[in-house]
């Protein structure tokens, strides 16, 4: 299954939410690495990347769907001027690339690994010459897998919480759990409880049980507390741990859920709590069958994407917020895309597994630093720099021409077309007051060639939209395009 784009377009809130250099940070990476930006491999020659082009200019004679930047046109300033007569059928989004193209691009990974470079030759190249580096992990990370303002299931408010024991396929288990938590009178309690059963963790009485069917089996446990559950450490069987609300199931560690108030409501939320290599070999950000190289490179990269998110974070973000995770990292491509143990048990995951063991504890570094290293799935043949998101310019964030993007042909990414009817777009846009959508362009493009601003003149109203907006507005896959006008409707 190709690669999920990563990622939730972040805001660079500064330099230093990228560089984490606090004594621990810096001190922690042994003598043999490199630094930490996103998924990416393991060590031993750094490319240095390439010259790159000055910011703001770009790269038309490399990249034909690069868009032309430029002043808006006489009379068409946001809010003023005058619409064109004619209105087109549609508008053409010629584009490039998957995601938000900002550090390694997945696809171009691969294309290097079919080259034969190694894991450190890929990171050196998209981190601007980072090299792998050994890093002092954290016993454990805990990983956001649900979070009260949203259960999965129902699209309303996370009010109870599902699991189910499941056998482990060689052993002997019977896919029981345990619950523990602390009851009324302040002890510490636990129960055993029978696999293949779906338990539910609801609020009961100020505190959380668990209920098979309408019978309590568990609980209520003391106010404001909530409940542990393990099936693997502790039990004379490990087990599996399925929660069907997220559509994962648990291999490692055990599963905290905790209660967290919403007004005058209790509402739940769920920590998977796992070794910190372990929470790696769940990730589903590249698929097991790509060469080894690609893996490994993938395997540092989020090794130090989560490593820096824990370093600047903490392990209990938003823990004093309903909405927050209490979690060091969120499964969802917030973070990164963690699936748990389907992508280690499925198919050729032991490929995958393997990258993560022999990757050991590196990460990227940049100059002995260790930084955040974002990735996506495809660059479009050029890698997006950190001023993308507004941020000043990273050195490890270099924006580059990625002439493996291709992939030999098998990105299926790399260029794509995508039509859009006057009618669709004037609809898409229909919230900003627009009227019909007359005319598009991109006003003002990065030196990677992706969209910053788009010129959007209507019948009612002109103005001027982040490229960002108009790519969720209109299912895009990057904001890599250039638009032209098809037809008169």
């Amino acid at each position: 299954m190709p690669p999920r784009c990563r990622r939730r377009t972040r805001i660079l809130l500064a330099a230093a939410a990228f560089v984490v250099a606090t004594a621990a940070g810096a001190d922690a990476l042994q003598p043999t690495g490199a630094d930490a930006l996103q998924p990416a491999s393991p060590a031993a020659a750094a490319v240095a990347p390439a010259a790159q082009r000055p910011a703001g200019r770009h790269p038309t004679d490399a990249d034909p769907f690069a868009p032309k930047t430029g002043p808006l046109p006489a009379g068409t300033a946001a809010g003023v001027g005058r619409a064109p007569s004619a209105t087109p059928a549609a508008f053409r989004f010629s584009g490039g690339g998957y995601g938000h193209g900002v550090g390694m691009g997945q696809y171009g990974a691969y294309g290097m690994a079919l080259r034969g470079r190694s894991a450190a030759a890929i990171l050196g190249f998209y981190y601007g010459g980072a090299v792998p580096r050994s890093a002092g992990l954290p016993a454990a990370v805990r990983v956001g897998v649900l979070q009260a303002p949203r259960d999965p299931r129902t699209g309303g408010r996370l009010t109870q919480v599902l699991v189910r024991g499941l056998r482990l396929p060689g052993h002997r288990s019977n896919g029981s759990i345990a619950a523990g938590g602390v009851d009324k009178r302040h002890r510490h309690v636990a129960a055993s409880l029978p696999g293949n059963v779906t338990y539910a963790v609801r609020p009961d009485r100020g505190g959380v049980s668990l209920f098979a069917g309408s019978k309590r089996v568990f609980g209520p446990t003391s106010a404001g507390t909530g409940v542990r559950l393990r099936f693997q450490q502790g039990m004379r069987q490990p087990a599996l741990l399925a929660l069907p609300q997220a559509g994962r199931t648990l291999r490692w560690g055990r599963l905290d859920v905790g209660l967290v108030r919403e007004g005058g409501a209790f509402r739940l939320r769920a920590v998977a709590v796992m070794p910190f290599n372990a929470y790696l070999r769940g990730l589903g950000e590249m698929p097991s069958s790509w060469p080894l190289q690609a893996l490994e490179a993938q395997a540092i990269a989020g090794r130090s994407y989560a490593l820096a998110t824990v370093r600047s974070h903490g392990q209990h973000r938003g823990a004093g917020r309903w909405d927050g995770c209490d979690c060091g990292v969120y499964a969802s491509v917030r973070d990164q895309h963690w699936v748990g143990w389907a992508h280690e048990d499925g198919w050729l995951g032991g490929r995958w597994v393997a990258a993560v063991r022999l990757t050991g504890s590196r990460v990227v570094a940049w100059h002995g630093r260790l930084v955040q290293a974002f990735y996506s799935s495809s660059s479009g043949g050029h890698t997006a720099g950190a001023t993308t998101w507004g941020g000043p310019r990273l050195p490890w964030l270099p924006a580059r021409s990625d002439p493996d993007d291709r992939a030999r042909g098998r990105n299926p990414n790399h260029r794509w077309v995508v039509v859009r009817s006057s009618a669709t777009m004037s609809s898409a846009l229909r919230g900003y007051g627009v009227g019909t959508v007359v005319r598009l362009r991109v006003r003002v493009a990065d030196a990677s060639g992706r969209a910053r601003s788009v010129e959007v003149v209507g019948t009612r109203r002109h103005l001027v939209l982040p490229g960002g907006t108009v790519r969720r507005l209109l299912g895009l896959k990057s904001t890599k395009f250039r638009i032209t006008a098809v037809g008169p409707g």
